[in-house]
């Protein structure tokens, strides 16, 4: 008997928790990062950086690939030494585009994340002043809620706001 009535009483506890008057908000801050302006100019400087290192490697992955269809096409013809320089050569060379390709990868995947990380800096106060304007007491990340009334999403709002405060952003 105690123990249901212990039950009970947390149970109308945990009610009352449930009901409080704390003013809770949602946003979708990946939608704001990629579609403001700044995010679509971001992602155009993204696109044509990629395409840049992308055709770079195609044409420096033809060339070692020509190398090495000529060195076997020579197997035959060239003595063991010659063609185990060849090969040591290609080899060298191999190495040096798969560093040069892991660089410019790293390279590309540092300035896309500093990026966002800068559009996110600059989202941040907004988002601050328009929670204390608003009363707004706790602001929740839209991909993590399973279901939400529409009428708590503030991204629009903050949308609105970024789009206005920064048009242009100078990515580095």
């Amino acid at each position: 008997m105690r123990f249901i009535l212990v039950k009970l009483i947390l149970f109308f506890f945990l009610i009352g928790i449930s009901n409080s008057t704390e003013n809770i908000r949602f946003i979708n801050i990946n939608y704001i990062v990629n579609n403001s302006e700044a995010g679509i100019s971001l992602n155009k400087i993204l696109d044509n950086k990629n395409k840049k290192i992308s055709s770079e490697l195609n044409e420096l992955g033809k060339k070692l690939e020509k190398k090495k269809n000529k060195i076997v096409s020579q197997k035959n013809i060239l003595k063991k030494a010659e063609f185990d320089n060849l090969v040591k050569d290609y080899d060298k060379d191999l190495k040096d585009f798969n560093n040069q390709r892991k660089t410019k990868t790293d390279l590309f995947n540092t300035f896309r994340v500093n990026s966002k990380k800068k559009i996110i800096e600059l989202l941040n106060p907004l988002i601050t002043s328009y929670l204390k304007k608003e009363s707004i007491q706790i602001l929740l990340q839209k991909d993590k809620i399973i279901f939400g009334d529409n009428k708590l999403d503030i991204t629009k709002d903050i949308f609105k706001i970024f789009n206005e405060k920064h048009k242009k952003i100078k990515f580095e």
